[in-house]
């Protein structure tokens, strides 16, 4: 069949059902809007990582680079520079910093450099000859970090570098040229010898950055190895993105198990969006087959539908979705911020755009086709068998509803990393067990419509058992099914995973009455260390029984970026009972207090092969073995954790200086008198901050809750979603009912009734697909919070949501039956005339 007499038939029949086509257009849009958002929503934040590490970096092939943040001596930078083959060595030096300015403070990761590497660097190191002003005080930001502290010129500003507070010079307008390279990545960069000087740390470096031909990458660095004699790292220049993918990937997969879910009910939507075309559309196939076209021409024409349809939509849809993920999804690193230097740009690929395209098109070709498939494949005489009730096959649909919840459980205990894969199973077995019960809401509603005694609830019935409203009723029930399906096991999951990591917090938290530690939001975690010059002042405060030391860093093994924590010895309860996934919680603890025991994280012990009971060799800055007392989860830390005793810790790393005081209370003292206490103690100049235990668990639980803020605003996405898909849905439902309306008017019915029966079919309807979604939802947030346990090795604590399961289903009925009220009330004010022209 020529293209020129499909479309002009395809426009002749557009005229006719031009509402119709435009309620499809945006139930597809609406689908395609949820898949592109939930994409970019998961979209890893390494692209800001990655350009700021090749920015600074550029050519250079490897770093040598220490394992602590105290460095080594800079004189082996000359050493490195001699070494055969090697074409440049660049100094550097990084410290944690928190810049205060007159509006706020940020934390910064603060580098310090000299001209070498403005001229062999990327593109941001070359900015930097400018600002290397002679021996001054000079730092620079991104210039709009430097405007949310207050600082739009040239100005003075506090820099806290461990318990030191310096005042420097900020100088915003350096890096306005390369600022699409940097964005808001929370980097400061100062001349090498300012660093130095500010941090205490004369002529040490943390960092060398070695350029040599890739040719001779073998040699260099068997070179650079032996010089490092086992005590620093020698990896690739670019190691900090390698290392944020890795500490990314846990977040990674739990948001993209999320962003799979919500695109899976996007595509649903769109496909749901297409049934309700299917009864025009098995119209036309008759009316076609009578005029004498064949089978292959029909699909043809089909096929131009589903192709305009899905065009039209993918486009729409798509800027739908720029829209919803503008204003839903903000581009929060959480506390991945902590170790890395991260931007907060929004990034969006050409990968999200595609798959978003190629999903529109795909549920509109399988909305149009699939549905009609017996009547294209079947004679006129025949194809009556279309008509038969969809829901007489329920017995077998509730077969292959129970092989996919048996195959759900299977994964689920054998398989949990093929999580995805169970939550497509779990909604194939909600969607086939959706006819089943329909037809049983439908018989239920018979029996009791003697109760109701109104035409109203008789007209309702009536539609609900038409045949030919079938798959529009299925379209509409499986729409909010879909919908509080994925809710509720979105916010399930999520919340099991709050309390969790609510819970880890909590066992650390408590191991004092008051924290001092560095200042600056990147040092919750107390990983940033400073020189214990206030520690015997603080032991001698009125109503202050004990100070302890508390040490703690990040530690780079292979690809793991690794959070250490070492409580003090006297710490009764280093690690929380709820952290311990394998092993003796009271044995462990026990151990802890003793030395050469160490508590490793169940992902890393999987990683590296550990054994409880066994003895490894740690890669600190001074190697030590250490036994495996337990295994434990992340404690919220993607990588994964070490716990061990302070008093290891300070021989690995061949370092008294603590990175917290741990502050406990004599009896009968009064917590915000000695909490007072302590902050004057230390100075206004102090760069040390003084926390209670409260206050300190507060700080983590809203940072696990900016942490988890993808999962909520995932949620809510296609909560949004849903009611966009109802409205649509439901319009074109009543849309499609004009003239069935005026029928009825025709009939005697008069507008107050046709309106309650829109009201009471659109309740059963909605009734019972939510009510099927929330308890098939359920089981989705079981399968989802054990992926998040078993998979990513978060802690979590398993609940079951009933009241977000209730709140769902409440909130999607109420507002689609809303929804139904008002266009409903107008349709039912049709003229009758309408139902006799057609």
């Amino acid at each position: 069949m020529k293209l020129s007499s499909i479309l002009r038939l395809y426009r002749v029949r557009l005229r006719a059902r031009l509402t119709q086509e435009l309620f499809a257009v945006l139930g597809i849009a609406i689908g395609v809007a949820l898949l592109f958002a939930s994409q970019v929503a998961n979209t890893s934040l390494d692209g800001s990582v990655q350009r700021l590490t090749d920015g600074i970096v550029g050519q250079m092939r490897f770093q040598v680079a220490a394992r602590d943040s105290a460095g080594f001596d800079e004189r082996l930078l000359n050493e490195v520079a001699s070494v055969p083959g090697v074409q440049a060595a660049v100094p550097v030096i990084e410290q944690n910093a928190n810049v205060v300015g007159p509006s706020g403070q940020r934390s910064v990761d603060l580098v310090g450099t000299d001209p070498r590497l403005a001229r062999l660097g990327g593109q941001i190191a070359q900015h930097l000859d400018n600002q290397l002003i002679g021996g001054a005080r000079v730092i620079t930001l991104p210039a709009p970090l430097a405007q949310k502290i207050g600082v739009y010129s040239i100005r003075a500003v506090t820099l806290q570098i461990g318990a030191r507070a310096i005042k420097s010079l900020l100088v915003p307008q350096l890096l306005k040229s390369s600022a699409g390279a940097l964005g808001e990545s929370p980097i400061a960069l100062a001349p090498l010898r300012t660093v130095q000087r500010m941090s205490g740390l004369q002529g040490r470096l943390t960092t060398i950055y070695v350029r040599s031909p890739p040719r001779l990458d073998r040699q260099v660095k068997a070179a650079l190895t032996r010089l490092a004699g086992g005590r620093l790292n020698v990896r690739p220049a670019d190691i900090t993105t390698r290392l944020f993918r890795r500490a990314a990937g846990p977040v990674d997969q739990s948001t993209g198990l999320f962003s799979a879910l919500s695109a899976l009910v996007g595509f649903l939507f769109a496909f749901n969006a297409l049934m309700l075309t299917v009864p025009q559309r098995r119209s036309l196939i008759e009316d076609l087959r009578l005029d004498g076209y064949t089978r292959r021409m029909i699909v043809e024409v089909l096929l131009l539908d589903a192709l305009v349809l899905g065009a039209l939509a993918s486009v729409l849809g798509l800027l739908l979705g720029e829209v919803l993920s503008v204003a839903l999804f903000s581009s929060n690193p959480g506390y991945l911020s902590f170790a890395f230097p991260i931007g907060t740009e929004r990034v969006v690929t050409w990968s999200s755009v595609t798959l978003a395209l190629i999903g529109g098109m795909l549920a509109a070709i399988a909305g149009v086709l699939v549905p009609l498939r017996a009547a294209i494949t079947e004679r006129p005489a025949a194809s009556a068998r279309v008509s038969q009730p969809l829901y007489g096959h329920s017995r077998w649909l509730l077969v292959g509803a129970a092989a996919c919840l048996v195959a759900t459980t299977v994964i689920l205990l054998a398989a949990t990393q093929a999580a995805i894969v169970a939550v497509v199973v779990l909604t194939a077995a909600l969607l086939l067990c959706l006819p089943a019960l329909l037809d049983l809401a439908v018989r239920v509603s018979g029996r009791l419509q003697h109760l109701l005694s109104g035409a109203a609830s008789y007209l309702a019935l009536i539609e609900l058992r038409s045949r030919s409203n079938r798959a529009r009723s299925l379209a509409i029930a499986a729409t909010g099914a879909i919908a509080v399906f994925g809710s509720v096991s979105i916010q399930g999951a999520r919340g099991n995973l709050q309390r969790g990591l609510d819970a880890s917090a909590r066992g650390i938290d408590s191991g004092a009455d008051i924290w001092v530690t560095p200042a600056g939001t990147s040092n919750s975690f107390a990983t940033t260390s400073f020189k214990n010059v206030d520690g015997a002042l603080l032991s001698r405060l009125a109503g202050v029984r004990t100070v302890q030391l508390y040490r703690g860093s990040f530690l780079d093994w292979g690809d793991r970026r690794m959070w250490v924590l070492a409580p003090p010895r006297a710490d009764v309860h280093p690690i929380a009972a709820s952290q311990i996934v394998s092993g003796s919680v009271a044995l462990a603890n026990a151990r802890l207090r003793e030395h050469g025991w160490v508590v490793v994280s169940r992902a890393i012990a999987d990683d590296r092969d550990l054994d409880i009971g066994k003895a490894y060799t740690i890669p600190t800055a001074r190697p030590i073995t250490l036994r495996v007392a337990a295994l434990s989860t992340n404690l919220g830390w993607p990588p994964g954790a070490l716990v061990m005793n302070a008093d290891d810790y300070a021989r690995a790393w061949g370092s008294g200086d603590p990175s917290a005081y741990q502050v406990e209370l004599a009896p009968g003292a009064a917590l915000a008198n000695v909490s007072r206490e302590v902050q004057q103690a230390l100075g206004r100049d102090s760069g040390l901050r003084v926390q209670t235990s409260a206050q300190r668990e507060h700080l983590h639980y809203s940072q696990a809750a900016q942490g988890l803020s993808r999962l909520t605003q995932i949620r809510t996405l296609v909560l949004i979603a849903a009611v966009l898909a109802m409205a649509a849905a439901m319009g074109a439902m009543i849309w499609q009912r004009r003239v069935r309306l005026a029928e009825r008017k025709v009939d005697g019915f008069s507008r107050i009734v046709l309106w309650r029966a829109l009201l009471g079919e659109s309740v059963i309807l909605l009734g019972a697909g939510c009510s099927l979604g929330a308890l098939f939802g359920l089981y989705g947030q079981l399968v989802l919070t054990r992926a998040l346990s078993l998979v990513n090795g978060f802690p979590v604590i398993e609940t079951t949501p009933l009241p977000a399961a209730l709140g769902s289903f409440a909130l999607i009925t109420a507002v689609a039956v809303a929804i139904v009220a008002v266009p409903g009330y107008a349709a039912a004010r049709v003229r009758p005339s309408v139902g006799m022209r057609e």
